[in-house]
Formats: C-alpha cells, sequence, structure tokens
C-alpha cells in the first residue's frame, strides 16, 4: 500500500529570514517541535545552494561521519546543514572554532527542538556568532484565509493540516501528543519524572484545546513554551 506523502507548503518568510540570517551570521539555528517542517525548509534552502551538504543525526551513517566532527566538517564548503543536533551538543565548540576561520568558507544551518538544554549548549558556545530562528505552525498566511476553520482545528503541524479528512488529522495529532510526552518530554528538565510525562497526555490534549494558547502559559517565568504550533488543537 503506497503511503502518501504530504503537498509542499511554500513558506516564504521563513525562508527569506534564513537567508537574511546566513548571510550575517556563521550559524543559525532552526528550532522547532518535531514535523513542523524544519527538515523540509532547510531541504528548499538547500536546492538554492551549491554546495550543500546534510547531516541528518538520527542516522547512523551520518553519526559515524562526524565521529572525528573537526575533520569531517572543516573541508566542507557552502552551506552545511545538521539536523537533529540535539542529539551532538558536543558539536557546538567544533563549529565555534568553525565560524571564527576568515575568510569563511562554509555556513551552518542547525537544526533542532528548542530544548533549554540545547539553547544553554548554543548560547555558551557559540555567543555572538549563531542566529536563531523558530519556526511555528502554519498560518493563514501560508495556508490562506480561505481555510481558516480547518486550521483552526486541525492546528499547524503540516501532515495533521493536510490529513485527508478530519479523523485522520486527529488521530496524527494523538500520536503526535504521545510521542512528544514519552520521548521529547522527559528530557526537557521540566519538574516530573518519566512516568509522570508518559501518562500526561490527557493533561496535554485539554491545555491545547484553546487554539494560541501555549500549553504552560502559566508556569513560573523562566520555563521554556513547548513549540506546539500556535494554532495547534485536539
Amino acid at each position: 500500500m503506497a503511503i502518501l506523502e504530504p503537498a509542499l507548503i511554500p513558506r516564504p518568510a521563513h525562508l527569506a529570514a534564513l537567508r537574511r540570517k546566513l548571510r550575517h551570521n556563521p550559524v543559525v539555528a532552526l528550532l522547532g517541535a518535531r514535523q513542523v517542517g524544519k527538515t523540509t525548509l532547510a531541504m528548499q534552502l538547500a536546492d538554492d545552494i551549491d554546495p550543500a551538504t546534510r547531516f541528518d543525526l538520527e542516522d547512523p551513517r551520518d553519526l559515524a561521519r562526524l565521529d572525528e566532527p573537526m575533520l569531517a566538517l572543516e573541508p566542507l564548503r557552502g552551506l552545511v546543514v545538521v539536523d537533529e543536533v540535539q542529539r551532538r551538543p558536543d558539536l557546538f565548540p567544533v563549529l565555534r572554532v568553525l565560524a571564527d576561520r576568515r575568510p569563511l568558507p562554509a555556513r551552518f544551518l542547525v537544526l533542532g527542538n528548542a530544548s533549554p538544554m540545547l539553547l544553554r549548549q548554543s548560547s555558551e558556545s557559540l555567543a555572538g556568532r549563531i542566529a536563531l530562528h523558530e519556526l511555528p505552525g502554519l498560518d493563514l498566511a501560508e495556508t490562506g484565509s480561505g481555510g481558516w476553520q480547518e486550521l483552526w482545528l486541525r492546528g499547524g503541524f503540516p501532515r495533521a493540516w493536510l490529513a485527508p479528512d478530519d479523523a485522520h488529522s486527529a488521530e496524527w495529532r494523538r500520536d503526535f501528543v504521545r510521542m512528544f510526552v514519552e520521548r521529547d518530554l522527559p528530557g526537557w528538565e521540566f519538574p516530573c519524572n518519566r512516568d509522570c510525562c508518559a501518562t500526561s497526555g490527557p493533561c496535554w490534549l485539554t491545555t491545547t484545546a484553546k487554539p494560541g494558547t501555549p500549553p504552560n502559559s502559566g508556569a513560573p517565568s523562566g520555563w521554556p513554551t513547548p513549540p506546539f504550533g500556535a494554532t495547534w488543537t485536539p
């Protein structure tokens, strides 16, 4: 049975912002939730740049290529995309060294979840050298104002919005929330243990039921805001 792939949704404003930040910074971090479209956006950008090299750190082959990161990254030219960079926070000190070369032979676009650990690591190692760009869920400028009701119902994740019907969209969102609270949330330094996070799916579904309301809008100052799509609803 063929697997239906979602159509490509143009996101010109975010592409333009990434191009601008890469012109002025040796490293740009593209941050956002899983499945919000970071890899797709990075590949659109890389299509216009020659040469461009991509490392996917969820691919064991790419992880192996970076066993000695300085040897792997130093010869590269053009654009270097490092996807799922949160899996290798030790790369940030290497990127600092590479970002200080003159003339600058390559610029780096790193993709990752906006976790406190990743943001702290990047700010400590790349202060003054890195620009951040957060990719939210789809908005009406990207989906068209005529589909506002569908966007309100399905939310801003591309696969949820492009699902063939509301039932498939709801199923995708339920699976996403479960994977988020069981896989990602325990590593986000929230004051709960893994068992607590694994059973909190109904709570996350409830707190995201109001469009445009961050799930932790009442959290203490300094807590991270989980990068759900701005209009995401269960």
